[in-house]
């Protein structure tokens, strides 16, 4: 009998140790939803501060470059569309998802009360487990969500340097042959 109970209270005790190690799994990926949702908002600042500029720079372009207008508003149009794609990843990555949780205090004391005291550490697993798996899910979610609004913002910004590349060289060549 004293060997039965000595393995029942060593059980619990590694079982004691496992839900330990799972709230800190847990509590690292309430942290890294934190830090994804804190990226995603510092992707719409550097939406923000992209947009203003291409404003700015288009009426610019407009008025004192030799740049047909076809070529600029083209250029608004393809920066703009990738940027519009990378705002929609973006608050799609910002988007609070409902997701498994814990229960309230008086259902978990409710269900506790219900499970034999020796069960209860494995009733602990099976929801730790399943809220990490949940939390997990939408994480990965807005990882991926996130790498679309990174790329998106990429090819915006490269279209705009390749733009105001290629209207540098179209400049030194209308400045190069009107002074000839």
């Amino acid at each position: 009998m004293e060997e039965r109970y000595a393995e029942i209270e060593g059980e619990n005790e590694k079982k004691i140790e496992i839900i330990k190690m799972g709230k800190f799994s847990f509590e690292l990926e309430e942290k890294r939803e934190q830090n994804l949702i804190l990226q995603a908002g510092h992707m719409l600042t550097g939406f923000s501060i992209i947009s203003v500029m291409l404003l700015a720079i288009i009426p610019i372009l407009l008025d004192y470059t030799k740049i047909p207008n076809k070529i600029v508003f083209l250029l608004l149009g393809t920066s703009l569309l990738f940027l519009v794609f990378s705002l929609l990843f973006t608050v799609g990555a910002q988007w609070r998802y409902k997701h498994l949780g814990l229960e309230s205090i008086k259902s978990i004391y409710d269900l506790m009360s219900q499970v034999p005291l020796n069960d209860v550490n494995d009733w602990w697993l099976e929801n730790l487990n399943e809220i990490y798996n949940a939390k997990n899910d939408v994480n990965e979610k807005r990882v991926k969500l996130m790498k679309f609004s990174t790329l998106s913002f990429g090819i915006s910004i490269l279209t705009i340097l390749i733009y105001l590349i290629v209207s540098l060289i179209m400049s030194c060549i209308v400045i190069y042959t009107s002074a000839l």
